[in-house]
């Protein structure tokens, strides 16, 4: 039996919005011949996989939700996370791109708490290098001058606590 979630143009906030973890959202009609040549994809992998919400929502009955996300093609599939539109197939694809958007998702969006704390801290840690290598060019074209001192030792010490950061995040 298939765990797809059909959802309105009133319960998609609550179903798509607010989920707690990565949805996909297939938007279809029931005279659209592609839309039913997917549907059995979504059904198989909503029984697959336990991290991600499988729906579903009828364009022609639930008109103000497919006019919020300019649907004027079937069948279209969102996905979301965290309230926000992170990706989408538009027509009717084979299931192995699918899955691999699935894949995707979730490599991009865990639903674990591990996953999410690792993505987090791996995105703290790049940005973090970004900064530094940046700062470090700028400061070699400035002039060695002592009121900087106090910011590169600063500097320094971030990229020190960067480095235990990368080891915390390579032990998740």
């Amino acid at each position: 039996m298939s765990k797809v979630i059909e959802v309105t143009d009133q319960n998609f906030e609550q179903e798509v919005l607010e989920s707690d973890v990565p949805t996909e959202v297939d938007f279809w009609a029931p005279w659209c011949g592609p839309c039913k040549m997917v549907s059995p994809i979504y059904d198989k992998l909503s029984e697959e996989y336990e991290n991600f919400k499988f729906c579903k929502i009828d364009v022609d009955q639930n008109p103000q939700t497919a006019m919020q996300y300019h649907i004027v093609s079937i069948p279209m599939q969102m996905f979301f996370n965290g309230g926000e539109k992170v990706d989408e197939i538009l027509g009717a694809v084979p299931e192995h791109m699918i899955r691999s958007k699935v894949e995707e998702i979730l490599n991009r969006f865990p639903a674990d708490e591990k996953g999410r704390l690792k993505v987090i801290l791996n995105s703290w840690i790049d940005q973090n290098k970004r900064h530094s290598e940046k700062f470090r060019r700028w400061t070699e074209k400035i002039e060695n001058d002592g009121n900087y001192n106090h910011i590169l030792q600063a500097v320094q010490e971030l990229e020190e606590v960067n480095e235990r950061l990368y080891k915390v995040s390579v032990d998740l």
